[in-house]
This record gives C-alpha cells, structure tokens and sequence, in this order.
C-alpha cells in the first residue's frame, strides 16, 4: 500500500493532462486573437474584468471537457442507480434492484477501478453500460451546446473541435485499457501519449485552418464531415463498452484486444480522412477566394474610375457616390443578404448615375429646376446607364446594369419606366432609397440640404408607395449607423446635382 500515493498522482495527472491539453486547444483557437476591451451590461454598468471574465470561461472549459463530461456522466449513472435500487426496495420488489451496478474502488496498487459488486452480474453490467450509453447522448449534447456559449462558436464548429477531443480521447482510452491489469503507470502514460499524438495530427493541419472556419460558419462540407466522427464515437463507444466487459470477465486475450485495436485505427482513419477532406476544400477554397478577391478588387477600380467621371461630369464635387455606397452595404446587411451580396451591392450601387455621362451639359450642368422637357431628357440616363453596362462582363456589373435602370422606380410602380414591387431587383431598391436619402441631405443648386430627421421622416412616410418596405424597416433599424456614416462621408461643396 505504501505505493497507493504515487499511483493515485498518476491517475490524477492521466486525468487532468487531458483536460488541461483540451483547454490550450480552445484558448489558442478561441482566445488568443481576443483582445481585453470593458464591455457593459444592459444597465450600462461595467461588467467584470476581462481578464476575470476569461479565467472563468476557462474554468468553464475545464468542466466542459471530455473529462467532465465523463464525470458527470458517471455521477448521474451512480445517481439513477440510488434512486431505483431505493424504489425497488422501498416498494417490496428486491428481486429487480440493481444491486450496486457500479462500484467505485482503489486497488491495493492504488488503481481506480469501477466493478460490479457481486461476481457474475454480466446482466447488471450490460444493463450500466446501456444506461451509461443512453443517458450519455443527451448530456453530450447538452455539454456542446454550453460549449459553444462559452468559446462563442457556432454549433458546426463547435461539434467539429469538441467531438475531434472526445473522439480521440475514448480512443485512447480504449487503447491503453487492457494495460490496466499489468500496470497502471504503463496504462496512463500510454492513453496520454496515444491522446497527444492524435491531437497534434488533427491540430497541425487544422490550426492555420480554424479562423477561415470560423468565418464561414456551419458551411454543409463542415456539417457533413461532423457526421463521421459522431458516428465512430459511438462505434468506439460501444467498443469500449465490449472491451470493459471481457476484461471484466477475463476474456479479453491477446486475439480479441487485436481485433478491436484494429476496429479502432480502421475507425480513426477514416475520421483522420474525413478532417483531411475537409483541410482540403478550405485550401482550395482559400485559393479560389483569394483569384475572386483580386479579381473583384480590378472590378472596383474600374466602378471608382466610372464614378468618379460620372460625379465629374455631373457637377457633384464629391463623395455622393461614396455615401450612396455605404448607405446601401448597410441596407443590404441589415436585410440579412449573403456578405458576397452585400459587397456586390457596395460596388454596382456607386454607378447608378453613369447613364448622367452622355445627357447633354446645357440640362446635367443647370443652375436651378429643370422644365418638363429638360427632365424628361434627364430621365433618360437610366436608359443609357443599361444600355453602356449591358454588354459588361460579371455579377458586379450585371447588378450595376439593373441599378442604373432601376433605382427610380417605384414600389408602386409610379417610377420613370412603370416597373412594380419585386419585379424591381433587390439591388436597385436598396440604391433607391439610399440615393434618395442623400439627395434630401445634400445642398443643390435650387435647395437647402434637409436634416437627418426631415429626411428620415420622408423616406418612412413614402414606405410602400416610393420604396420597398423591407427596405425601409431595414433602414429604420440602422439609422444610426447612416447618420455616422453620412457625417464620416460629409462634404463641404456649396452645390449638388
């Protein structure tokens, strides 16, 4: 017994070694790139240190992982056991108790060791490890979800990092069991090694990975590849049940720990496979993101290039094309469109002007109201503005092509050409009432610039005549972020057209 000691340290340290290594997974996934910042509660009161706050989120973690859930998974078996083994008593049915299914001891060699109290209680072992199994699945789904609350990941992510951990933990555990009955130190010292190694084979691809998944988040390739280490989990689950139970009973030889050993790596290969897919399509992906990005960045400074001979052709001495701009990306984002869309939008919403480019000077240049005459002339860069994008290669500049067309036109279809409701592109709604929120805001030649709220007031009042209410609603929610960005963008010129 002098030896218990040292061997329960042992037993500790093969229980906290995977904890602490689960938890320097997620801090260098989910908290190294944070930085310290005093945030406030709803009542406006400063909520505690971050550096408190992040201590605890690491605790929390520390409760959260595989061991923990193996713990709380235990304490509920052990709990359920009590209670019924009370009923059965307490109601005269003896012969249905449980009798003490699991009972946790340390061997003379100082080994944790959980057995059936009474030998030859296979039934009441199966039983355990059924219950073990069952009520398992909702306490892993219950930890996960609690898990993504505490990183702040969404669930795809957040079952893609915790199930690789617990995967490989259940498989090293299973791999090193059977060396429980030579040596518990061999034991440990081989399910920490076989732990670590599988986590540094999953982590070293995936490291430089996890921020672009986490961009992206819950993509199907993420889902689907979350698919196969569930379902190998609870084939190991099930393993490990069936090697406990053999070594219970002292049938677990050389042959059989073979074969389920060779289940085991069959298992983790092809999960390993699965991880190794999905590093795949993310490079492939980054590269193809990165052709579309450069290839977007050319298409803007051709729009910017437009834009700017457009404002200077129509007189506009600024940055009405620029407001324009943002006032539409923020629409759009508040509409909930994809962030490919939404950028698609910023770009084709600065050429919604560039039929202006061919309407004659004597009407684009005039001091003061156009007669009916000069504006009809003046309705006709719409016309031109499709007409020079039609034949433009790209979605930007497909959007663009339809904004130019569009973005006088009505929700009631009492715009320039007649075009009603949803019949009008998404894209020219939102450049609609963006254009017409910085027109009322700006100074012209024949009026006053309108204040913020005069404008507002407008555009909310013509909601479901002039513009598309989801449009509207969408503006309404974010009107501050306009008004900071219309006096980040403000312009000092005397006169717009």
């Amino acid at each position: 017994m002098s030896n218990v000691p040292v061997l329960l340290i042992e037993e500790i340290v093969s229980i906290l070694v995977p904890a602490l290594i689960f938890l320097f997974l997620n801090k260098k996934i989910f908290f190294s790139d944070e930085k310290p910042k005093v945030d406030l509660d709803k009542h406006g009161e400063p909520l505690p240190h971050p550096k408190l706050r992040r201590f605890r989120r690491l605790v929390a973690l520390m409760l959260l992982s595989p061991i923990g859930l193996f713990i709380v998974v235990f304490v509920v078996i052990l709990l359920t056991e009590l209670i019924l083994n009370s009923y059965f008593v307490g109601s005269g049915l003896d012969e249905f108790s449980l009798k003490s299914l699991l009972n946790p001891s340390i061997s003379a060699d100082g080994g944790f060791t959980i057995d059936p109290s009474e030998a030859g209680t296979n039934e009441a072992l199966l039983i355990t490890l059924v219950l073990l199994f069952i009520i398992s699945m909702p306490m892993l789904a219950l930890f996960i979800h609690i898990y993504c609350k505490v990183v702040r990941c969404s669930h795809g992510m957040g079952v893609f990092i915790y199930m690789a951990v617990l995967y490989m933990f259940v498989a090293s555990t299973m791999v090193s069991f059977p060396l429980r009955r030579y040596s518990p130190v061999v034991s440990c010292l081989a399910s920490t090694g076989a732990f670590i190694v599988m986590l540094l084979i999953f982590y070293l691809p995936a490291s430089k990975k996890i921020e672009m998944m986490r961009q992206d988040k819950n993509t199907r390739m993420l889902s689907n590849t979350n698919m196969l280490p569930i379902i190998n989990f609870i084939l190991l689950t099930v393993l490990l049940g069936l090697e406990f139970m053999l070594e219970i009973n002292d049938h677990l030889d050389y042959t059989l720990y073979a074969v389920i050993l060779a289940f085991a790596v069959l298992l983790y290969c092809s999960t390993q496979l699965s991880y190794n897919v999905l590093f795949l399509h993310i490079e492939e992906r980054v590269q193809i993101e990165t052709l579309s990005r450069e290839a977007i960045e050319a298409e803007e400074e051709i729009v910017l290039a437009f834009a700017e001979i457009t404002e200077a052709k129509s007189g506009q001495t600024g940055k009405h094309v620029k407001r324009v701009s943002e006032y539409s990306r923020v629409i759009a984002k508040a509409m909930g469109l994809p962030p490919e869309k939404v950028e698609e939008i910023r770009l084709a919403s600065m050429m919604h002007d560039i039929g202006k480019l061919l309407i004659p000077p004597e009407v684009l240049e005039k001091m003061g109201r156009l007669t009916e005459e000069e504006f009809a002339i003046m309705k006709t860069h719409v016309t031109i503005g499709e007409s020079l994008l039609h034949n433009a290669p790209g979605e930007i500049m497909e959007t663009a092509r339809l904004i130019a067309l569009q973005h006088h036109e009505w929700w009631n279809g009492k715009g320039y050409l007649g075009t009603v409701g949803k019949e009008i592109d998404i894209a020219a709604r939102i450049t609609a009432v963006a254009d017409v929120y910085d027109a009322l805001t700006s100074k012209r030649s024949y009026k006053t610039a309108w204040t913020s709220e005069q404008a507002y007031k407008i555009i909310m009042e013509e909601s479901g005549s002039h513009f598309d209410p989801e449009v509207t609603h969408a503006f309404s929610t974010h009107f501050g972020e306009i008004k900071r960005l219309q006096a980040k963008y403000q312009d000092n010129a005397e006169y717009y057209l």
